[in-house]
């Protein structure tokens, strides 16, 4: 497609700009008035006409202004991918969220996911970091009853899991003791997918004792937990508020769609990994994430070390680009800085 010459790009960037803020058609006149171009009205109409004619947007109805297509918010979005910021009240508020934070990263997860989704007024999404690339630091295990253990498992990027189990058999303090020495020693820097299947082998190194393989039975049941990487979704209501201006049984299809597929968690995470195609940076999908429910919608992502994770911002197609572009950009900077953090302390120890 041949570059759009100057002034139709400048028409093009006002008209989706409008259209994000106001929410309504957008004429050769409203152009006119609100950015004072210094060219007829004709001139306007047929710049406009034009861009309809490549199809950067179109009219929603005969007599109406014009609205952007995908083609033309793509083009929009381009354009402010290397303008956007966040004012330093907003990144205050972001670094003093996460030094509040004890590194459990499922909690860190959560409150990503919950922050995003506050300052984009969109439905966030953070996918964990990969569990098959995490290795182990430590386990600790703290026995409840004769029947019940405490299990905490420590990755290198923070606690990965943590909860009770049941035990096959009555374990002495002592028992406890040497399992975690013995786990602790073998098995710090082994990848948790190694460990995991490690967990259901008999005896595959000849140091299992009963009791030992007792608590690599309760290790695996929780890593069995970890591995298929939830993911934590936020602010799915702040989406409906946005699409509740169409068509009422438009609206509730789409959102009963869109639903099905988030709760696919596998598929939406395949998805949003087809659709960033190894890219490390920010990407923006309008529309062509190939999911029930999200045809219509955008989606801005982008990934976050270690260990591969991405999180993002879903919403309408006249979502404000600028503000969730900046925020998606530094929440994932900020995450990444925490996380990899974590790493280096994991490295030094």
């Amino acid at each position: 497609m041949n570059p759009l010459p100057e002034r139709q790009r400048l028409i093009l960037k006002e008209t989706v700009d409008r259209y994000i803020r106001h929410r309504e058609p957008v004429s050769s006149r409203m152009i006119l008035e609100e950015y004072g171009l210094n060219v007829s009205s004709a001139t306007v109409r047929n710049d406009m006409n034009d861009l309809e004619a490549s199809g950067y947007i179109q009219k929603p109805y005969s007599s109406s202004g014009r609205i952007p297509t995908k083609q033309g918010y793509r083009f929009f979005v381009d354009w402010l991918l290397d303008l956007s910021e966040l004012t330093r009240e907003e990144r205050l508020e972001i670094v003093e969220t996460y030094a509040a934070q004890c590194l459990d990263v499922e909690d860190t997860i959560r409150q990503t996911a919950f922050l995003l989704g506050s300052m984009t007024g969109g439905a966030a999404f953070v996918i964990p970091p990969r569990p098959e690339g995490m290795r182990l630091d430590r386990v600790a295990l703290v026995k409840m009853t004769p029947q019940l253990a405490y299990l905490v498992i420590v990755s290198d990027i923070g606690v990965v899991e943590h909860g009770l189990v049941p035990l096959e058999i009555d374990l002495s303090a002592d028992d406890i003791a040497r399992i975690t020495g013995l786990i602790n020693d073998n098995l710090r820097g082994v990848h948790l997918s190694e460990i995991r299947s490690l967990s259901v082998e008999e005896d595959p190194e000849g140091w299992y004792e009963r009791p030992v393989q007792e608590a690599m039975s309760v290790l695996g049941q929780l890593l069995g937990r970890r591995l298929h990487r939830p993911v934590q979704f936020d602010g799915l209501f702040n989406l409906a508020d946005a699409l509740n201006s169409g068509p009422a049984d438009h609206v509730i299809d789409q959102f009963t769609q869109l639903g099905r597929s988030l709760r696919d968690e596998p598929s939406f995470v395949a998805a949003v990994s087809e659709a960033r195609d190894g890219r490390e940076e920010i990407v923006v999908n309008i529309g062509d994430i190939p999911l029930a429910g999200l045809e219509d919608l955008s989606v801005v992502s982008c990934s976050y070390r270690p260990h591969a994770g991405v999180l993002g911002v879903i919403g309408p197609l006249w979502m404000d680009y600028g503000r969730i572009l900046s925020a998606t950009r530094y929440i994932s900077s900020r995450l990444e800085t925490l996380l990899l953090s974590s790493c280096t302390q994991y490295n030094e120890g």
